[in-house]
């Protein structure tokens, strides 16, 4: 063997030895991020246990696409008249009395022996698993998250698994992404707060617990991959902020913003906030020469925007489908006879975050606000059936206010090192206005077009990243003395609510 070989050999040898070793990329993660991980994990593989078959919102939808794209090869396009699911899953829906249980509280799901027969008994029907190529509600989202979960179905169905098997298959992926969105979450706080482990700890473990979040990423329904992306968003802005806009930080930036916008259109909430990052730095990194600035701001925009054209191109020339799911403000034919107009939308955004002030009501007082959002985000499951009763939303409530206060209480303590990191500040202050813009737009459009509702509190949870930062600066504020005490405080309370969610849960349908 030459000198050449040998030395590569060696070189292989050594670097093998490193993997082995735990010396390879993923050693730097620290073990407290991958605990946090495998808590999201169980808690979610739990709530996929308890949960019945599609009784998380728009499950059907979510299982007729990727069922579409695994069968046919295609995707789903808008078919008139609807009609109904593949015979496969519509029968099952039958079966598992779907249609007189959702939405319906007080209707349990079948769990008797004969309901297992009746199962059983389709099963042995195998029937055909195409329908006429529609998924109703999921039928425009764009591919990515479905493409992922052909995966699942498929290596299910090759074990003979019927469409309840394959679901349960599906659903363990998305508790996969579950815990790959807080392990993003603890790496998102380590850059943020990179002193400050226990509080990093602390704010991860709180929301892999976060009830809604674990009850929907349990669950067939392409919010997985959004919460995954937005929170790998979040990490990549503070990477780019902390280490500088090098090419490897603006290509993890970017990439979490191009395949984030495959998994879902509402990412789009968190692309202004991206670019306010990638052009304060490149601005930066000019003026003071750094090497490598703008290869990593090409990194960022192109694997930002490229997947996303390359997407639209597709779907609007070879695929012929629509391509942005609810429209932008540009109803033209409305079902309830009312006309769009530029003003009452920015008053129907503002109002459904915000309390009324001067404006025209468009909702009763302070109901998005507290019925919406703040009750919902606490707990609200199923097809929006049933949520934690009012007194727990109270104590909610008082300890937001008292988390919120802590947090400002350690902002203040350093606000120094506030004012210096002001833009990095901004930016993610970019990230809920952007949010609510972009589900404001969407429930507008919805009023106007057919007078439906259209918000839920789960479009929030793409801000899982930030609300595990309001918990950190929290546990910060106790300072060494306090900070492990309220770290733990922080801690019970999270895993008291999200077993209380489970126990709801299981009360709803079992009972």
């Amino acid at each position: 063997m030459s000198t050449s070989r040998r030395a590569l050999g060696s070189g292989g040898s050594a670097r093998r030895r490193g993997w082995l070793r735990g010396r390879g990329p993923l050693a730097r993660v620290p073990r407290a991020a991958w605990a946090c991980a495998a808590v999201a994990l169980l808690n979610g593989l739990a709530w996929s246990l308890i949960t019945p078959p599609f009784e998380v919102p728009d499950e059907n939808a979510h299982y007729a696409y990727v069922q579409q794209l695994a069968e046919r090869g295609k995707l789903p396009r808008s078919a008139q008249p609807e009609g109904f699911f593949s015979p496969a899953e519509d029968g099952t829906l039958g079966t598992i009395y779907f249609y007189l249980i959702v939405g319906r509280p007080n209707d349990p799901a079948p769990f008797s022996e004969i309901d297992q027969r009746e199962v059983e008994a389709l099963e042995r029907r195998h029937l055909r698993r195409t329908g006429n190529g529609n998924a109703f509600t999921a039928t425009n989202n764009p591919p990515l998250f479905y493409a992922v979960q052909t995966i699942p179905y498929k290596l299910a169905g090759a074990a003979g698994g019927s469409v309840l098997d394959r679901l349960a298959a599906m659903r363990i992926v998305s508790v996969l992404m579950a815990a790959v969105t807080v392990l993003l979450v603890y790496l998102f706080l380590s850059e943020l707060l990179p002193s400050s482990p226990l509080a990093c700890t602390a704010g991860a473990l709180v929301a892999a617990l976060q009830p809604l979040f674990a009850f929907i990423s349990s669950g067939v329904n392409n919010d997985a991959l959004l919460y995954l992306a937005a929170t790998g968003v979040l990490w990549g802005i503070a990477r780019v902020f902390k280490r500088g806009l090098t090419p490897a930080n603006g290509a993890i930036l970017g990439a979490f913003v191009g395949f984030g916008l495959l998994a879902k259109l509402t990412l789009l909430a968190f692309v202004p906030a991206a670019a306010a990052a990638v052009a304060i730095l490149l601005w930066r990194g000019l003026r003071r020469h750094q090497p490598g600035v703008l290869r990593g701001a090409a990194w960022a925009v192109g694997l930002g925007a490229v997947p996303i054209a390359v997407y639209y191109v597709l779907n609007r020339f070879v695929w012929h489908r629509s391509t942005v799911v609810g429209g932008l403000g540009t109803v033209t034919n409305s079902a309830v006879g009312r006309h769009f107009n530029r003003l009452e939308e920015l008053s129907h955004i503002w109002q459904l975050f915000l309390p009324n002030l001067w404006m025209r009501e468009q909702f009763p007082s302070y109901m998005p606000l507290w019925k919406t959002w703040f009750i919902g985000v606490v707990g609200r499951f199923g097809w929006l059936d049933y949520e934690f009763p009012l007194w727990l939303d109270d104590l909610a409530l008082v300890l937001l206010i008292v988390v919120v206060t802590l947090a400002l209480v350690e902002l203040v303590r350093r606000r120094r090192a506030l004012i210096a990191r002001a833009a990095e500040a901004v930016v993610y202050a970019l990230v809920p206005i952007g949010l609510a813009i972009v589900i404001g737009v969407q429930s507008y459009d919805s009023v106007v077009g057919n007078g439906a509702v259209f918000e839920q509190p789960r479009y929030l949870v793409p801000l899982l990243g930030l609300y595990g930062a309001l918990v950190a600066l929290a546990v910060r504020a106790g300072g060494r003395r306090w900070a492990p005490a309220l770290a733990v405080a922080f801690v019970v309370l999270a895993v008291g609510h999200d077993i209380y969610g489970q126990a709801l849960t299981i009360a709803r349908y079992y009972a």
